[in-house]
């Protein structure tokens, strides 16, 4: 890994691993999408890249279900080649 890099985790079972957040301020997937949603808090040191993404009630389910349908065991063959 090259200095100053970090890995981000992945996705699978993330429905399993609430609270989410650094602080658990948020405790259903729901509620993070919903944070998401609506460009987060308006808070001084908000990133000026974090603008609302203006989801439909629809697409915040849909999103949230796919979420959720990353959920099970890691498939055997998953992975880059030759890790085990």
């Amino acid at each position: 890994m090259t200095k100053g890099t970090f890995r981000t985790p992945s996705l699978r079972n993330v429905a399993l691993t609430a609270p989410y957040f650094h602080d658990g301020s948020r405790s259903t997937l729901e509620e993070v999408v919903g944070f998401y949603a609506r460009g987060g808090n308006p808070v001084r040191y908000r990133d000026k890249e974090l603008q609302p993404l203006w989801l439909t009630g629809e697409d915040r389910a849909d999103l949230v279900a796919f979420l959720k349908s990353l959920t099970g065991e890691m498939p055997a063959n998953a992975g880059p080649p030759g890790k085990k």
